[in-house]
């Protein structure tokens, strides 16, 4: 399990059945298969509740980083799923009147659309995999041009998710154990072997999983003028936790 991400706190609600999704309206789903397959399914009001409440917390634009969803898929390594894109469709919010294919990204990060006639006929988000656990949430770090970033920036965008956590209520109970996560590092994932993190054209990561590198944030070097450089075909950079079970760099 990647130690890093942020769990919100609802379970799954039939996840894992042997079936193909079913509808209670007269028309048939658009997602389709064409075998039996095992489905993840979420109730989606819940979730877009605390989707939106976070997205809210966010700071106003220019920011440094964003809000993504990820399920986890148990049969997957952390390596398997950070090379995993889904075939055909991955995530689909379904309801009586609403049948909608949700964009998923390499990983299986996705943003979470906002979908009224889901929310009020208390829709469900199906997986195209079976999942067995909560859907996790994760901070992307945008990268500027030429796949470089200052690293007083990534301090900034430290801060950015510091004050979005501490806007989250104690009394919110789906939500507030996520103040207790830390994101005191990156990982950065690549699309083959070849990429890595430099500072001065020199490797700087403390670790490994499969294609994606991790970086323990330094304090001290937030102070400094170096520039942090992805070096490869970059796909994704998202905040970790530094005590992530990793292969030495």
């Amino acid at each position: 399990m990647l130690a890093f991400a942020l769990i919100f706190c609802w379970t799954p609600h039939g996840a894992a059945q042997d079936r193909a999704p079913a509808t209670q309206a007269a028309a048939p789903l658009t997602v389709k298969v064409s075998e039996s397959k095992q489905f993840g399914e979420l109730p989606y009001r819940p979730v877009i509740e605390s989707f939106r409440l976070l997205q809210s917390y966010q700071p106003a634009e220019p920011r440094l980083v964003d809000v993504l969803v990820r399920a986890k898929y148990p049969f997957m390594s952390d390596a398997e799923q950070d090379a995993y894109m889904p075939q055909r469709w991955g995530v689909a919010i379904v309801s009586p009147s609403v049948d909608l294919n949700v964009p998923v990204r390499r990983g299986g990060y996705f943003v979470l659309p906002d979908v009224d006639g889901a929310y009020r006929e208390k829709g469900s988000i199906l997986f195209r995999e079976p999942t067995t656990r909560p859907l996790y949430l994760y901070f992307s770090l945008r990268v500027g041009a030429g796949q470089r970033i200052r690293y007083a920036d990534l301090g900034k965008a430290s801060e950015q998710i510091d004050t979005l956590l501490g806007k989250i209520s104690y009394f919110n109970r789906q939500l507030r154990h996520l103040k207790r996560d830390r994101h005191d590092a990156i990982k950065a994932c690549f699309l083959d072997a070849s990429g890595d993190i430099l500072i001065d054209g020199k490797p700087v990561s403390d670790g490994s999983i499969g294609n994606c590198k991790l970086l323990r944030i330094d304090p001290e070097r937030i102070k400094s003028g170096d520039v942090i450089e992805f070096s490869g075909p970059l796909d994704i950079v998202t905040f970790a936790e530094s005590g992530q079970q990793a292969n030495p760099a």
